[in-house]
């Protein structure tokens, strides 16, 4: 069976167990591990250490030795007991997910162990960097862990981390290309600007990114810091955690959605996908993933395939170079080009970011 790795960096790992996740491991056919860490000696309780006080840059664009984080050796012998059992784990199917910080870390792992993991999920979330807008609420990629501990929202103002360019890390995967679905609402003031910056990040590496850049959802006034609507179905279908489901599938289920009476299309979507668990539509095989067009009628994101895959779809439209910038409600980019979302940060008057070119280190 295939194996998600959810991070829960907040509750020990215990948030996960009797939540969602728990229904849509049941109904696609994976194996839950709930991944956290009681000390919540992180920023805002957060458990999961963080490579290198959280300092990543073009010398050390991935601190993911044991040196670098405690949880290197935990994630290890998770991959070890991975590997350790094939007639019930599927070695080869192994994704990560999480929302904000939690996804910041299970991007985290997936590059730093990209030769067990095939995919990621990152909710809320992208990659921060250095002397750029969007400020995530932490400080990270502006102030190391011990300036934060230290000095709080100020320790820009009294450590600023010169030394700093990206975080959590730069994705160099090597030879072991990665999926990286990256969903994040445009109002999201936390996140909007980083999703782009891991997409191209990803891509630069070779890795196979796809951004969905979520619009505020027709009839509703936020989408706000958030997972999109019909959350499971969205990371079965974007990681290809399950079987797609076939044509004919999409087609019934296109018809029952368009003779929902729902009044929102994420509710008609849900209303749908209920009659597809239950093994009403026809062509449809109960516990496949939903394609991108059936996605589709949820939610409307601006997509962007790097390589035109989407799940287990190939084929699709491929970007073939940069991603179009998400249309953020507040704007993201470097600090001199104007004020962005809260928190804020002023680097010393001096500093300027270098040009990132990570070190080779495959």
């Amino acid at each position: 069976m295939p194996v998600v790795l959810h991070m829960d960096g907040y509750a020990g790992g215990k948030a996960g167990m009797g939540s969602d996740i728990v229904a849509a491991a049941q109904y696609y056919g994976f194996v839950v591990f709930s991944i956290g860490n009681n000390l919540k000696d992180g920023r805002g309780g957060f458990g999961l250490q963080f490579g290198n006080d959280g300092v990543a840059n073009d010398d050390n664009p991935t601190p993911c030795s044991s040196r670098d984080s405690r949880e290197i050796e935990f994630l290890r012998v998770v991959f070890d007991f991975i590997a350790d059992s094939p007639t019930l784990l599927d070695a080869s199917k192994v994704f990560t997910e999480g929302f904000s910080q939690n996804s910041m870390f299970a991007v985290y792992t997936a590059v730093c162990f990209a030769d067990k993991v095939a995919g990621t999920w990152q909710g809320g979330s992208g990659q921060a960097r250095t002397g750029s807008n969007p400020v995530v609420p932490g400080f990270q990629a502006q102030c190391s862990f011990p300036s934060y501990a230290s000095h709080g929202r100020g320790c820009c103002n009294y450590d600023f981390c010169s030394q700093c360019q990206y975080w959590p890390l730069w994705p160099k995967t090597c030879s072991n290309k990665i999926v990286d679905c990256i969903a994040t609402y445009t109002d999201d003031n936390i996140a909007c600007g980083t999703d782009w910056y891991m997409y191209e990040a990803m891509t630069q590496e070779g890795n196979d990114a796809r951004l969905l850049s979520f619009p505020v959802p027709a009839g509703d006034s936020s989408g706000g810091h958030r997972s999109p609507k019909n959350k499971w179905a969205w990371v079965a279908g974007c990681l290809g955690i399950a079987p797609q489901c076939s044509s004919s599938c999409a087609t019934s289920f296109h018809a029952c959605v368009d003779g929902a009476s729902d009044g929102k299309s994420y509710d008609k979507f849900a209303t749908c996908e209920k009659q597809l668990k239950a093994g009403l539509l026809s062509g449809c095989t109960v516990g496949c993933a939903p394609t991108l067009s059936m996605l589709q009628r949820s939610e409307s994101p601006v997509v962007t395939l790097s390589e035109g895959n989407f799940g287990l779809e190939t084929g699709l439209p491929a970007a073939g170079g940069s991603a179009p910038k998400p249309n953020c409600k507040k704007p993201f980019g470097p600090f001199s080009t104007g004020p962005g979302p809260r928190p804020k940060c002023t680097p010393p008057s001096n500093y300027t970011a270098p040009p990132i070119s990570p070190k080779d280190t495959c």
